[in-house]
């Protein structure tokens, strides 16, 4: 064999298979950045390894569990190669869904976002709607 393979066996195809596979498909392609830390030491850090990005003070910063990054890209741009278990919450910042813990649910309509770390972030309202639908809330 020249190349890795994955054969999945189940009684017959449905939509959780379908899931799985874009799962695997997205995780697989998944492209890596070119990052500096504070120190402007650059490194090279795997989408799957980044759990926000938010825009904060005019810088683009990448939240992994190793730390803190820069990236010199608009959030737009980067949203448009985001694998799907990525998620707008605001203007300012795109989460990784992989990394949710769980979720309170504010009485003002925010939503507060716990990731693996402890870390947290806020949602805006205005992607009240969409969050919910992506995570089917």
């Amino acid at each position: 064999m020249t190349h890795d393979e994955l054969l999945i066996t189940c009684n017959k195809h449905n939509h959780d298979i379908d899931k799985l596979l874009t799962l695997i498909n997205d995780f697989y392609n998944q492209p890596s950045y070119q990052v500096r830390d504070l120190n402007n030491d650059i490194y090279f850090i795997a989408q799957h390894d980044i759990y926000s990005f938010r825009f904060e003070n005019r810088l683009l910063k990448i939240y992994t569990l190793k730390g803190t990054f820069i990236l010199n890209e608009r959030l737009y741009k980067v949203k448009e190669h985001l694998a799907s278990h990525f998620l707008q919450i605001s203007k300012s910042e795109i989460i990784n869904t992989m990394f949710i813990d769980h979720l309170v649910l504010n009485k003002n309509g925010i939503i507060e976002i716990i990731f693996t770390n402890n870390d947290s972030t806020y949602s805006s309202r205005r992607y009240l709607k969409s969050i919910k639908e992506a995570l089917k809330l």
